[in-house]
């Protein structure tokens, strides 16, 4: 199978032959490698790459993930799911419902309080890893409903940090109780 992605920005071209039990070759600029993956949790996995054992963090959406593969951060995108989203205007992208830190990090600072209102785009929780600082935004307008992050706090991606109520819901609960 082929697949297109974006990866820090360049895009590569991968051929990927599935191999009996499970495992998989690779082709990328002309090299191949031997690959097998063993998942630990949504988040993480430990790959064999030609022998060399890889330890993986995953995060983000099903169109653009972060991915940090031995402490080394990389930005992977499906190429031709992000061309298909700017030539319809994103409407076919899924908006990111949970707001979660990318790689294990350390909770520098929490942004917000309980009951708060947010708009989309407005940083809810500062985060670092491997020495940079990453704030953490709404994804969508709406209310703060809870806060599972205090500062110097270890997380981890897939860990929820801050729980947010959409003003679509908000409106939707109210048509319905009407």
């Amino acid at each position: 199978m082929k697949y297109n992605l974006e990866i820090n920005g360049e895009t590569e071209t991968l051929l990927v032959e599935q191999q009996d039990g499970g495992g998989m070759v690779i082709t990328a600029a002309g090299k191949q490698r031997t690959v097998a993956a063993r998942r630990i949790d949504t988040h993480r996995l430990v790959l064999n790459v030609d022998g060399a054992i890889r330890n993986v963090f995953l995060g983000g959406n099903d169109v653009a993930k972060q991915i940090v593969i031995n402490g080394v951060a990389y930005g992977v995108a499906d190429a031709d799911a992000k061309a298909m989203a700017a030539a319809t205007g994103g409407r076919d992208r899924e908006t990111p419902r949970e707001v979660t830190p990318p790689m294990p990090a350390v909770v520098v600072k929490v942004l917000v309080a309980l009951g708060q209102d947010v708009q989309k785009g407005e940083g809810l929780v500062v985060v670092s890893a491997m020495k940079m600082e990453t704030t953490l935004s709404a994804p969508f307008d709406g209310r703060v409903t809870g806060i599972n992050a205090a500062e110097g706090d270890k997380v981890m991606p897939g860990d929820i940090l801050v729980d947010l109520q959409s003003n679509e819901e908000d409106k939707a609960g109210e048509a319905v109780s009407a």
